[in-house]
């Protein structure tokens, strides 16, 4: 299809999903004269980014701690474009607590070219012996460059470490922390691949790439409240808890989307940006027919991330964040909301917590609360005074050895249905900034199809 000018008024767009995939797919189509109409099922826009009430505090609580890297270049845009820039902040730094309770700092020298800028951060990170650091230098560099040849590699993160002779200290103190949390899966679950891709897009791509952005505001703030508010203004319609049952199809199109409460919206495009484990369920049959990279998309492996909320009474340390090394939590965060003012708020977060599901949630935050003890004098004299532990069991895709085959591309052989979503042909892992770079790539598709390739 192709439409002139005077067209785009009367084309009709739906967006089926309104996590973050679908807001940025919104985002980018809005400076265009089209009839876009986002369905979210739930209450709150987001998707996985999300947040609940704390009905002790009365704030807004994010889920799960999420945080993006200066390399995060989609989101940025995504941020900037609509106002919303100030709900993060920039740490130059990265923090690690050791075993023994000794604070180390990850700072590269960022008036140094990439990749020279981390060699001096690495050489002063004395969290690590000499030799490690040097190891660990020459490592980030190989790998980085072994890239595409790791593309369709089985082989997995552990083994590939093993086989640079990577000691158990580098590995421990340094790699763990750094791709279980990129990646949220273990070192000999993840591929090869997807280390190889945080050491080339993460860590040296530019000087500020492996920057830390943290939001300051809960992300329901930022994506439900303040990004929906700038869609309306831009004439975006959204619709939360619109829960579509089935996208239809006729003829090699899909036509309408059919309600759970038996509405029925016709559109001329569609943007299915739903989870991975759900597409495939909304597609009618002579769709899915079309579409069998859908089906194969809904097998890609989840991997489950723990956070554990935890109310002090006391501060138990100024950082902000930590990597807390050589134990079962992994991040610390002190988000700057969610504390009433004689509370002192912050969350501990364990990525890949395949090991914990089941765990009684009393036994972990004890277990938790006396690691925090050993990381941090100040948590020694602390009182819990209540806490909560949240568990996302589908909170990333797991990039496992030939997860990328599966991922589908964002044009689709029906020629009026792209697709979002960060599981979706990004590149990137399980993030917020392939969720918005899909978005956007699902708009180009759009517009590619029907011919404009510039505002008008």
């Amino acid at each position: 299809m192709t439409a002139g000018p005077t067209d785009y008024d009367r084309v009709r767009v739906a967006i089926v999903g309104g996590g973050l995939a679908g807001l940025a797919a919104a985002t980018a189509l809005c400076r265009f004269p089209l009839r876009i109409e986002l369905f979210e099922a739930r209450r709150r826009l987001g998707g996985r980014a999300t947040s609940f009430d704390d009905p002790c505090s009365g704030q807004m609580i994010d889920h799960g701690q999420h945080v993006a890297l200066g390399a995060c270049v989609a989101l940025a845009d995504l941020l900037h474009r609509a106002g919303l820039a100030d709900g993060f902040q920039r740490s130059p730094c990265v923090n690690f607590v050791g075993a023994d309770g000794r604070h180390h700092i990850l700072r590269a020298l960022s008036w140094l070219p990439a990749p020279w800028h981390l060699l001096g951060g690495l050489m002063r990170l004395k969290l690590l012996s000499l030799r490690d650091r040097w190891d660990i230098a020459r490592t980030v560099w190989r790998w980085a460059r072994a890239c595409e040849e790791l593309l369709c590699s089985d082989e997995t993160a552990a083994a590939w470490l093993a086989r640079q002779r990577q000691s158990p200290q580098a590995i421990a103190r340094f790699w763990a922390p750094l791709l279980t949390s990129a990646l949220g899966e273990l070192l000999d679950r993840v591929s090869a691949h997807a280390g190889a891709f945080v050491c080339r897009h993460g860590l040296l791509a530019s000087p500020r790439a492996h920057e830390l952005f943290i939001p300051t505001r809960p992300l329901a703030e930022l994506f439900d409240l303040r990004l929906a508010q700038w869609l309306n203004k831009q004439g975006v319609i959204i619709g939360r808890g619109r829960r579509i049952a089935m996208i239809e199809g006729r003829d090699g199109r899909a036509t309408e989307l059919r309600g759970a409460d038996g509405t029925r919206h016709p559109f001329d495009f569609v943007v299915l940006a739903v989870p991975w484990w759900q597409a495939w369920r909304v597609l009618a049959p002579p769709l899915r027919a079309m579409l069998p990279e859908v089906e194969g998309a809904s097998r890609l492996p989840a991997a489950p991330i723990t956070a554990i909320h935890l109310w002090f009474d006391r501060q138990i340390t100024p950082l902000a964040h930590a990597a807390l090394v050589g134990r079962t939590s992994q991040w610390l965060f002190r988000p700057p909301f969610g504390s009433r003012p004689d509370e002192h708020y912050c969350q501990v977060v364990i990525s890949a917590s395949h090991g914990l599901r089941g765990a009684a949630h009393a036994g972990l935050t004890e277990h938790v609360c006396q690691e925090l003890r050993t990381a941090f004098a100040a948590a020694q004299t602390a009182r819990l005074l209540r806490s909560r532990v949240v568990t996302e069991p589908n909170a990333v895709f797991a990039l496992r050895p030939g997860a990328g085959r599966l991922r589908p591309l964002h044009p689709t052989a029906v020629p009026n249905l792209v697709l979002a979503g960060d599981w979706t042909a990004t590149g990137w892992p399980s993030t917020m900034e392939s969720a918005v770079r899909s978005g956007f790539a699902a708009a180009k598709a759009i517009l590619d199809r029907l011919g404009w390739h510039r505002p008008p």
